[in-house]
Protein backbone atom coordinates (compact mmCIF):
# COMPACT_ATOMS: atom_id res chain seq x y z
CA UNK A 1 0.00 0.00 0.00
CA UNK A 2 2.95 2.66 0.72
CA UNK A 3 4.55 1.51 -2.49
CA UNK A 4 1.49 2.05 -4.11
CA UNK A 5 0.68 5.56 -2.63
CA UNK A 6 4.24 6.47 -2.99
CA UNK A 7 3.66 5.92 -6.91
CA UNK A 8 0.61 7.77 -7.30
CA UNK A 9 2.40 10.46 -5.37
CA UNK A 10 4.91 10.54 -7.55
CA UNK A 11 2.80 10.62 -10.36
CA UNK A 12 1.02 13.46 -9.15
CA UNK A 13 4.21 15.30 -8.27
CA UNK A 14 5.58 14.62 -12.10
CA UNK A 15 2.45 16.03 -13.49
CA UNK A 16 2.10 18.97 -11.34
CA UNK A 17 6.11 19.55 -12.61
CA UNK A 18 5.28 18.98 -16.14
CA UNK A 19 2.26 21.43 -15.86
CA UNK A 20 4.57 24.07 -13.72
CA UNK A 21 6.79 23.87 -16.68
CA UNK A 22 4.35 23.97 -19.19
CA UNK A 23 2.86 27.43 -17.02
CA UNK A 24 6.11 28.68 -17.25
CA UNK A 25 7.35 27.53 -20.70
CA UNK A 26 3.65 29.86 -21.71
CA UNK A 27 3.77 32.74 -19.21
CA UNK A 28 7.78 33.11 -20.30
CA UNK A 29 6.46 33.06 -24.07
CA UNK A 30 3.58 35.88 -23.10
CA UNK A 31 6.03 37.86 -21.77
CA UNK A 32 8.38 37.60 -24.54
CA UNK A 33 5.10 38.28 -26.95
CA UNK A 34 3.99 41.41 -24.60
CA UNK A 35 7.50 42.63 -24.87
CA UNK A 36 7.70 42.19 -28.73
CA UNK A 37 4.23 43.97 -28.93
CA UNK A 38 5.69 46.62 -26.77
CA UNK A 39 8.67 47.41 -28.63
CA UNK A 40 7.13 47.02 -31.87
CA UNK A 41 4.35 48.88 -31.09
CA UNK A 42 4.10 51.96 -34.16
CA UNK A 43 2.75 53.96 -31.05
CA UNK A 44 5.18 55.47 -28.23
CA UNK A 45 4.23 53.40 -25.31
CA UNK A 46 5.84 55.08 -21.96
CA UNK A 47 4.96 53.48 -18.57
CA UNK A 48 5.84 55.63 -15.37
CA UNK A 49 5.11 55.43 -11.93
CA UNK A 50 2.68 57.82 -9.41
CA UNK A 51 5.34 60.34 -9.64
CA UNK A 52 5.68 60.64 -13.20
CA UNK A 53 8.86 58.74 -13.74
CA UNK A 54 9.85 57.08 -16.59
CA UNK A 55 9.41 53.50 -16.33
CA UNK A 56 9.46 52.03 -19.38
CA UNK A 57 9.91 53.59 -22.68
CA UNK A 58 9.37 51.11 -25.75
CA UNK A 59 11.55 51.89 -29.46
CA UNK A 60 8.54 54.33 -31.45
CA UNK A 61 8.82 56.25 -28.50
CA UNK A 62 12.94 56.49 -28.71
CA UNK A 63 12.43 56.81 -32.82
CA UNK A 64 9.49 60.07 -31.86
CA UNK A 65 11.33 61.63 -28.90
CA UNK A 66 15.47 60.71 -29.91
CA UNK A 67 16.29 59.38 -26.75
CA UNK A 68 17.10 56.13 -25.87
CA UNK A 69 15.35 54.04 -23.13
CA UNK A 70 18.80 54.32 -20.99
CA UNK A 71 18.68 58.47 -21.41
CA UNK A 72 14.66 58.27 -20.35
CA UNK A 73 13.96 56.02 -17.73
CA UNK A 74 13.71 57.46 -14.18
CA UNK A 75 13.35 60.60 -15.75
CA UNK A 76 9.92 62.56 -14.70
CA UNK A 77 8.26 62.79 -18.59
CA UNK A 78 6.75 66.08 -17.61
CA UNK A 79 10.10 67.68 -16.88
CA UNK A 80 11.93 65.90 -19.72
CA UNK A 81 9.54 65.81 -22.91
CA UNK A 82 6.41 69.00 -22.33
CA UNK A 83 7.66 72.64 -23.04
CA UNK A 84 7.19 75.20 -20.53
CA UNK A 85 3.74 76.86 -21.49
CA UNK A 86 1.93 73.22 -21.49
CA UNK A 87 3.12 71.47 -18.32
CA UNK A 88 0.26 72.95 -16.55
CA UNK A 89 -1.87 70.97 -18.90
CA UNK A 90 0.20 67.92 -18.88
CA UNK A 91 0.40 68.23 -15.33
CA UNK A 92 -3.70 68.31 -14.68
CA UNK A 93 -4.14 65.14 -17.56
CA UNK A 94 -2.18 62.94 -15.55
CA UNK A 95 -3.67 63.87 -12.35
CA UNK A 96 -6.84 62.73 -14.27
CA UNK A 97 -5.97 59.53 -14.87
CA UNK A 98 -5.07 59.03 -11.71
CA UNK A 99 -8.44 59.69 -10.54
CA UNK A 100 -10.59 58.69 -13.37
CA UNK A 101 -8.30 55.56 -14.95
CA UNK A 102 -8.20 57.07 -18.37
CA UNK A 103 -7.53 60.36 -19.96
CA UNK A 104 -6.68 62.06 -23.90
CA UNK A 105 -4.93 65.11 -24.72
CA UNK A 106 -3.37 66.61 -27.10
CA UNK A 107 -0.05 68.85 -26.63
CA UNK A 108 3.04 69.88 -27.66
CA UNK A 109 6.41 67.95 -26.43
CA UNK A 110 9.97 68.33 -27.47
CA UNK A 111 12.75 66.38 -28.21
CA UNK A 112 16.19 65.67 -27.80
CA UNK A 113 17.11 67.59 -30.91
CA UNK A 114 15.30 70.59 -29.12
CA UNK A 115 12.25 70.51 -31.93
CA UNK A 116 9.10 71.09 -31.22
CA UNK A 117 6.50 68.29 -32.16
CA UNK A 118 2.83 67.83 -31.42
CA UNK A 119 1.51 64.44 -30.15
CA UNK A 120 -1.76 63.02 -29.26
CA UNK A 121 -1.64 60.91 -25.85
CA UNK A 122 -4.10 58.84 -24.43
CA UNK A 123 -3.47 57.75 -21.16
CA UNK A 124 -4.87 54.72 -18.94
CA UNK A 125 -4.10 54.04 -15.05
CA UNK A 126 -2.66 49.98 -14.67
CA UNK A 127 -3.77 47.77 -12.68
CA UNK A 128 -1.68 46.47 -9.90
CA UNK A 129 -2.23 49.33 -6.88
CA UNK A 130 1.17 51.04 -7.41
CA UNK A 131 -0.44 54.06 -9.67
CA UNK A 132 1.80 53.37 -12.82
CA UNK A 133 0.41 54.77 -15.72
CA UNK A 134 0.90 53.77 -19.39
CA UNK A 135 1.08 56.67 -21.91
CA UNK A 136 0.61 56.33 -25.83
CA UNK A 137 1.53 58.81 -28.08
CA UNK A 138 1.82 59.67 -31.80
CA UNK A 139 3.17 61.91 -33.54
CA UNK A 140 0.75 64.20 -35.42
CA UNK A 141 2.73 66.72 -35.88
CA UNK A 142 2.32 66.78 -40.21
CA UNK A 143 -1.15 66.18 -39.81
CA UNK A 144 -1.65 69.07 -37.38
CA UNK A 145 0.58 71.15 -39.93
CA UNK A 146 -2.00 69.85 -43.06
CA UNK A 147 -5.07 70.81 -40.87
CA UNK A 148 -3.52 74.13 -39.75
CA UNK A 149 -3.02 75.05 -43.71
CA UNK A 150 -6.11 73.95 -44.28
CA UNK A 151 -7.66 76.27 -41.97
CA UNK A 152 -5.52 78.88 -43.30
CA UNK A 153 -7.08 78.10 -46.58
CA UNK A 154 -10.64 78.32 -45.38
CA UNK A 155 -9.98 81.27 -43.36
CA UNK A 156 -8.50 83.15 -46.37
CA UNK A 157 -11.80 81.78 -48.60
CA UNK A 158 -14.35 82.41 -45.55
CA UNK A 159 -12.34 86.62 -45.80
CA UNK A 160 -11.69 86.78 -49.49
CA UNK A 161 -13.05 89.91 -51.16
CA UNK A 162 -13.68 87.63 -54.64
CA UNK A 163 -16.16 85.28 -54.95
CA UNK A 164 -15.64 81.96 -55.21
CA UNK A 165 -17.38 78.40 -55.58
CA UNK A 166 -16.12 74.97 -55.59
CA UNK A 167 -17.77 71.88 -56.92
CA UNK A 168 -17.40 68.40 -56.24
CA UNK A 169 -15.72 66.11 -59.39
CA UNK A 170 -18.89 66.15 -61.07
CA UNK A 171 -19.36 69.83 -61.62
CA UNK A 172 -22.25 69.64 -58.83
CA UNK A 173 -21.18 73.14 -56.64
CA UNK A 174 -20.98 72.16 -53.16
CA UNK A 175 -19.44 75.20 -51.34
CA UNK A 176 -19.83 79.38 -51.81
CA UNK A 177 -17.94 81.98 -49.68
CA UNK A 178 -19.71 85.07 -48.03
CA UNK A 179 -18.32 87.41 -50.78
CA UNK A 180 -20.23 84.99 -53.03
CA UNK A 181 -23.54 85.67 -51.45
CA UNK A 182 -22.77 89.28 -51.12
CA UNK A 183 -23.22 89.63 -54.91
CA UNK A 184 -27.28 88.88 -54.18
CA UNK A 185 -27.78 87.47 -57.49
CA UNK A 186 -31.38 86.50 -58.26
CA UNK A 187 -30.47 82.22 -58.60
CA UNK A 188 -28.28 82.21 -55.23
CA UNK A 189 -30.31 80.49 -53.26
CA UNK A 190 -30.58 77.32 -56.17
CA UNK A 191 -26.83 77.49 -56.40
CA UNK A 192 -25.54 73.95 -54.33
CA UNK A 193 -26.08 70.81 -56.35
CA UNK A 194 -26.71 73.06 -59.61
CA UNK A 195 -24.36 72.02 -61.97
CA UNK A 196 -21.36 75.03 -62.98
CA UNK A 197 -21.98 74.71 -66.51
CA UNK A 198 -26.07 75.00 -66.44
CA UNK A 199 -25.61 78.18 -63.39
CA UNK A 200 -23.29 80.37 -65.22
CA UNK A 201 -24.16 79.08 -68.76
CA UNK A 202 -27.60 78.16 -68.82
CA UNK A 203 -26.27 74.78 -69.94
CA UNK A 204 -23.56 71.91 -69.65
CA UNK A 205 -22.33 72.07 -73.20
CA UNK A 206 -21.47 75.42 -73.28
CA UNK A 207 -19.39 75.02 -70.52
CA UNK A 208 -17.64 72.47 -71.74
CA UNK A 209 -17.11 73.53 -75.21
CA UNK A 210 -15.53 76.71 -73.37
CA UNK A 211 -13.38 74.25 -71.44
CA UNK A 212 -12.39 72.09 -73.88
CA UNK A 213 -10.78 75.30 -75.71
CA UNK A 214 -8.54 76.27 -72.84
CA UNK A 215 -7.31 72.67 -72.87
CA UNK A 216 -9.39 72.02 -70.04
CA UNK A 217 -7.64 73.35 -67.45
CA UNK A 218 -8.42 77.03 -66.97
CA UNK A 219 -11.29 79.33 -68.60
CA UNK A 220 -11.19 83.00 -68.14
CA UNK A 221 -13.89 85.03 -69.56
CA UNK A 222 -16.88 87.41 -68.74
CA UNK A 223 -20.73 86.52 -67.65
CA UNK A 224 -24.04 88.39 -67.18
CA UNK A 225 -25.99 87.60 -64.09
CA UNK A 226 -29.58 89.17 -63.06
CA UNK A 227 -28.74 90.06 -59.65
CA UNK A 228 -31.96 92.18 -57.17
CA UNK A 229 -30.97 95.48 -58.31
CA UNK A 230 -29.87 95.05 -61.77
CA UNK A 231 -27.93 92.57 -64.32
CA UNK A 232 -24.37 92.21 -62.93
CA UNK A 233 -21.53 91.56 -65.36
CA UNK A 234 -19.03 89.15 -63.41
CA UNK A 235 -15.38 88.60 -64.65
CA UNK A 236 -14.90 85.06 -64.32
CA UNK A 237 -12.09 82.35 -63.75
CA UNK A 238 -12.71 78.66 -63.83
CA UNK A 239 -10.10 76.21 -62.80
CA UNK A 240 -10.14 72.87 -62.72
CA UNK A 241 -8.41 70.79 -60.16
CA UNK A 242 -6.95 67.18 -60.77
CA UNK A 243 -5.18 64.59 -58.34
CA UNK A 244 -3.37 62.00 -59.98
CA UNK A 245 -4.02 62.76 -63.42
CA UNK A 246 -8.11 62.30 -61.81
CA UNK A 247 -10.74 65.74 -61.82
CA UNK A 248 -11.59 66.50 -58.05
CA UNK A 249 -13.08 69.64 -58.31
CA UNK A 250 -13.83 72.82 -60.17
CA UNK A 251 -13.03 76.46 -58.15
CA UNK A 252 -14.71 79.28 -60.06
CA UNK A 253 -13.45 83.13 -59.00
CA UNK A 254 -15.75 85.51 -59.35
CA UNK A 255 -15.05 89.30 -59.55
CA UNK A 256 -17.78 91.98 -60.24
CA UNK A 257 -16.76 94.49 -63.21
CA UNK A 258 -20.03 96.29 -63.30
CA UNK A 259 -18.96 99.82 -62.21
CA UNK A 260 -16.05 99.15 -64.68
CA UNK A 261 -17.79 97.99 -67.75
CA UNK A 262 -20.12 100.56 -67.25
CA UNK A 263 -17.49 102.83 -67.41
CA UNK A 264 -16.36 101.66 -70.06
CA UNK A 265 -19.45 101.51 -72.10
CA UNK A 266 -19.87 105.51 -71.06
CA UNK A 267 -16.11 105.87 -72.38
CA UNK A 268 -17.02 104.23 -75.56
CA UNK A 269 -20.28 105.92 -76.19
CA UNK A 270 -18.31 109.16 -75.58
CA UNK A 271 -15.26 108.34 -77.92
CA UNK A 272 -18.04 107.04 -80.83
CA UNK A 273 -20.77 109.80 -80.50
CA UNK A 274 -21.21 113.68 -80.49
CA UNK A 275 -21.53 114.95 -77.31
CA UNK A 276 -24.48 117.60 -78.24
CA UNK A 277 -27.04 115.02 -80.20
CA UNK A 278 -25.81 111.97 -79.15
CA UNK A 279 -25.69 111.12 -82.92
CA UNK A 280 -22.56 109.04 -84.27
CA UNK A 281 -19.12 111.21 -84.72
CA UNK A 282 -17.28 111.40 -87.68
CA UNK A 283 -14.47 108.85 -87.20
CA UNK A 284 -17.36 106.44 -86.09
CA UNK A 285 -19.10 106.83 -89.20
CA UNK A 286 -16.14 106.00 -91.41
CA UNK A 287 -15.36 103.16 -89.68
CA UNK A 288 -18.99 101.70 -89.97
CA UNK A 289 -18.82 102.88 -93.75
CA UNK A 290 -15.53 100.87 -94.37
CA UNK A 291 -17.30 97.97 -92.63
CA UNK A 292 -20.03 97.67 -94.58
CA UNK A 293 -18.56 98.13 -97.94
CA UNK A 294 -16.69 95.08 -96.59
CA UNK A 295 -19.74 93.29 -95.65
CA UNK A 296 -21.61 94.71 -98.84
CA UNK A 297 -18.95 93.47 -101.43
CA UNK A 298 -19.49 90.05 -99.96
CA UNK A 299 -23.46 89.84 -99.92
CA UNK A 300 -23.26 91.90 -102.94
CA UNK A 301 -25.35 94.31 -101.67
CA UNK A 302 -25.75 98.22 -101.82
CA UNK A 303 -25.27 100.80 -99.06
CA UNK A 304 -26.98 104.50 -99.70
CA UNK A 305 -25.27 107.77 -98.02
CA UNK A 306 -27.99 110.80 -97.32
CA UNK A 307 -26.04 114.13 -96.58
CA UNK A 308 -27.98 116.16 -95.30
CA UNK A 309 -27.84 120.25 -94.48
CA UNK A 310 -29.81 122.03 -92.45
CA UNK A 311 -30.63 125.54 -94.39
CA UNK A 312 -30.06 128.96 -92.58
CA UNK A 313 -28.82 127.61 -89.32
CA UNK A 314 -27.01 130.15 -88.79
CA UNK A 315 -29.77 132.49 -88.55
CA UNK A 316 -31.15 130.43 -85.94
CA UNK A 317 -28.19 131.11 -83.32
CA UNK A 318 -28.77 134.69 -84.58
CA UNK A 319 -31.97 135.41 -84.05
CA UNK A 320 -32.83 132.94 -80.89
CA UNK A 321 -29.46 132.31 -79.51
CA UNK A 322 -26.62 129.39 -79.48
CA UNK A 323 -29.01 127.66 -77.09
CA UNK A 324 -32.09 127.17 -79.32
CA UNK A 325 -29.69 126.14 -81.87
CA UNK A 326 -28.29 123.03 -79.79
CA UNK A 327 -32.34 122.48 -79.10
CA UNK A 328 -32.35 122.00 -82.82
CA UNK A 329 -29.61 119.96 -83.34
CA UNK A 330 -29.96 117.88 -80.98
CA UNK A 331 -34.19 117.34 -81.93
CA UNK A 332 -33.62 116.63 -85.58
CA UNK A 333 -30.59 114.17 -84.54
CA UNK A 334 -33.24 112.42 -82.25
CA UNK A 335 -36.38 112.73 -84.43
CA UNK A 336 -34.20 111.24 -87.76
CA UNK A 337 -32.96 108.42 -85.94
CA UNK A 338 -36.15 107.37 -84.10
CA UNK A 339 -37.74 107.30 -87.93
CA UNK A 340 -34.81 104.30 -88.70
CA UNK A 341 -34.14 101.61 -87.85
CA UNK A 342 -31.62 100.93 -84.76
CA UNK A 343 -29.41 99.21 -87.29
CA UNK A 344 -29.18 102.01 -89.50
CA UNK A 345 -26.73 104.46 -88.47
CA UNK A 346 -26.52 108.65 -88.11
CA UNK A 347 -23.92 111.00 -87.81
CA UNK A 348 -23.44 114.36 -86.81
CA UNK A 349 -20.47 115.24 -89.84
CA UNK A 350 -20.51 119.06 -89.04
CA UNK A 351 -21.88 121.61 -87.41
CA UNK A 352 -25.19 121.64 -89.11
CA UNK A 353 -24.76 118.67 -91.42
CA UNK A 354 -25.27 115.54 -90.55
CA UNK A 355 -25.20 111.74 -92.87
CA UNK A 356 -27.47 109.00 -93.02
CA UNK A 357 -25.78 105.58 -93.55
CA UNK A 358 -28.59 102.65 -94.86
CA UNK A 359 -27.22 99.12 -95.33
CA UNK A 360 -29.20 96.30 -97.33
CA UNK A 361 -31.12 98.52 -100.02
CA UNK A 362 -33.90 96.92 -101.73
CA UNK A 363 -34.93 99.20 -104.63
CA UNK A 364 -35.67 102.55 -105.59
CA UNK A 365 -39.27 102.62 -103.75
CA UNK A 366 -37.07 101.53 -100.43
CA UNK A 367 -34.18 104.61 -101.31
CA UNK A 368 -37.63 107.16 -101.91
CA UNK A 369 -39.00 105.81 -98.83
CA UNK A 370 -35.74 106.52 -97.03
CA UNK A 371 -35.50 109.94 -98.00
CA UNK A 372 -39.44 110.62 -97.13
CA UNK A 373 -38.82 109.81 -94.10
CA UNK A 374 -35.56 111.70 -93.27
CA UNK A 375 -37.61 114.74 -94.44
CA UNK A 376 -40.39 114.26 -92.54
CA UNK A 377 -38.39 114.03 -89.27
CA UNK A 378 -36.13 116.96 -89.76
CA UNK A 379 -39.61 118.81 -90.26
CA UNK A 380 -41.12 117.73 -86.77
CA UNK A 381 -41.80 120.75 -85.07
CA UNK A 382 -39.22 121.85 -82.51
CA UNK A 383 -40.36 123.80 -79.28
CA UNK A 384 -37.15 126.74 -78.63
CA UNK A 385 -39.56 127.58 -75.81
CA UNK A 386 -42.90 128.47 -74.84
CA UNK A 387 -43.56 131.09 -77.35
CA UNK A 388 -41.88 129.42 -80.01
CA UNK A 389 -41.82 126.66 -82.24
CA UNK A 390 -39.37 125.93 -85.22
CA UNK A 391 -39.83 123.83 -88.17
CA UNK A 392 -36.62 122.79 -89.67
CA UNK A 393 -35.59 122.65 -93.18
CA UNK A 394 -32.77 120.89 -94.94
CA UNK A 395 -30.85 119.70 -98.08
CA UNK A 396 -30.25 116.45 -98.75
CA UNK A 397 -28.31 114.29 -101.24
CA UNK A 398 -27.88 110.97 -101.71
CA UNK A 399 -24.98 108.56 -102.98
CA UNK A 400 -25.07 104.97 -103.46
CA UNK A 401 -22.59 101.91 -103.67
CA UNK A 402 -21.36 100.84 -105.42
CA UNK A 403 -22.85 102.72 -108.15
CA UNK A 404 -21.60 106.35 -107.57
CA UNK A 405 -18.29 105.16 -105.33
CA UNK A 406 -16.83 102.05 -104.08
CA UNK A 407 -14.68 103.40 -101.55
CA UNK A 408 -15.93 105.00 -98.06
CA UNK A 409 -14.25 108.43 -98.23
CA UNK A 410 -15.04 109.10 -102.30
CA UNK A 411 -18.61 107.74 -100.98
CA UNK A 412 -18.87 110.50 -98.00
CA UNK A 413 -18.10 112.93 -101.13
CA UNK A 414 -20.25 111.88 -103.81
CA UNK A 415 -23.20 112.43 -101.14
CA UNK A 416 -22.02 115.66 -100.23
CA UNK A 417 -21.95 116.50 -103.78
CA UNK A 418 -24.98 115.01 -104.57
CA UNK A 419 -26.54 117.68 -101.38
CA UNK A 420 -24.85 120.58 -103.11
CA UNK A 421 -26.77 119.91 -106.43
CA UNK A 422 -29.85 119.44 -104.65
CA UNK A 423 -29.31 123.06 -102.18
CA UNK A 424 -28.43 124.65 -105.57
CA UNK A 425 -31.67 124.04 -107.53
CA UNK A 426 -33.67 125.24 -104.11
CA UNK A 427 -31.81 128.51 -104.23
CA UNK A 428 -32.40 128.93 -107.78
CA UNK A 429 -36.54 128.12 -107.02
CA UNK A 430 -36.24 130.53 -103.76
CA UNK A 431 -34.62 129.62 -100.64
CA UNK A 432 -36.75 127.28 -98.41
CA UNK A 433 -35.63 128.59 -95.21
CA UNK A 434 -34.94 127.11 -91.63
CA UNK A 435 -36.33 130.03 -90.06
CA UNK A 436 -40.44 128.99 -90.74
CA UNK A 437 -41.48 129.52 -86.52
CA UNK A 438 -44.34 129.86 -84.50
CA UNK A 439 -44.75 132.53 -82.54
CA UNK A 440 -46.88 132.01 -79.89
CA UNK A 441 -46.43 135.47 -78.07
CA UNK A 442 -48.89 136.85 -81.03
Amino acid sequence: MELLAISSLVIVLALWVGHSIFLNRRLIESQKRYLQFFSDSPVALIVVDRYYNIIEWNQTAEAIFGWKYDEAAGENIIEFIVPIFDKEHVTSVLRKTSLEGVSYSKNYNITKYDSEIFCEWRNRLLEGGKGEILCMAQDITLSKKTLDELNKRSTALESAGDAIFYTDEKGLIEFANPSFFALMLNDQDHLYGTHIGKYLFKERLTFNSLLSQSNGHTWRGTVTKPSANKEKVLSVTITAIYHHNRLISYVANLHDITHITSHVDDLTYRVQHDPLTGATNRATLNDRLKQAISRSKLLKEKIALYFIDLNDFKLVNDRYGHEAGDRLLQDVAQNIQSSLRNSDTVCRYGGDEFIVMIEAVKDEEHLRNIYENINTAISEPIYVDENTTLHARASIGMALYPDDAQEAEALIKAADMAMYVVKKEKNLKGREPILCADNHSH
